[in-house]
This record gives structure tokens, sequence and C-alpha cells, in this order.
């Protein structure tokens, strides 16, 4: 993280510290009082999808359409990890949502 612009720390830190939020109540109410296997499933799928977002802290910072045709370079990991957090994030929300739906 030496190589990052302040703003984009501070984008980061943010990031990772509502990510263990989301993460930290889903498993909380899910532990305490009884929530539902979805709702633990979204919270979870939310949290990764943002910390796998914080990885790239420079896509906050551009354009959306340059963000879109571009491939920005993820900083912290290598971009197979970031897209595999993030996707996976996805995937485990929409299991959660359509969980959801049919209960």
């Amino acid at each position: 993280m030496g190589n990052l612009l302040f703003k984009e720390k501070v984008v980061v830190v943010f990031c990772w510290g509502a990510s263990f939020l989301f993460l930290g109540t889903g498993w909380y109410s899910f532990l305490n009082s009884q929530a539902n296997l979805s709702n633990l499933a979204i919270s979870t799928g939310v949290a990764i999808t943002l910390f796998g977002a914080s990885l790239i802290p420079r896509i906050f910072f551009v354009p959306v359409k340059s963000a879109l045709s571009d491939v920005q370079s993820p900083i912290l990991v290598k971009s197979e990890t970031q897209q595999c957090l993030t996707l996976g994030g996805i995937v485990i929300s929409s299991i959660g949502l359509v969980i959801q739906l049919f209960t």
C-alpha cells in the first residue's frame, strides 16, 4: 500500500471497514437472533464483493465511461484474485437472494 495516494488509502480503509462491518453484523444477527441463512449469505456476499472492489482503489476515481472501457490494473493483488473475490461475492449474494425469494 506504499505506492497508493492518500485518497486511495482512505477508500481502501473505508471499504475494508465497511466490509468487516457487514460481515460482523451478518454473523452477529445469525448467531444471536437466529436470522435466516439467506440473510447471512447476502451480508457475506456483500462483504466479499466490497472487499474485492477495494483491491482496485483507482476505479473509484475514474469516470464511469473510461472505467468500463479500460481495464484497470489492480494495485494490491493480481487481477485474477480480485476478480474471483468480486464474482464470488456476487454469486453468494445472488444465492442468498434466490433463497430468500423462495422461502
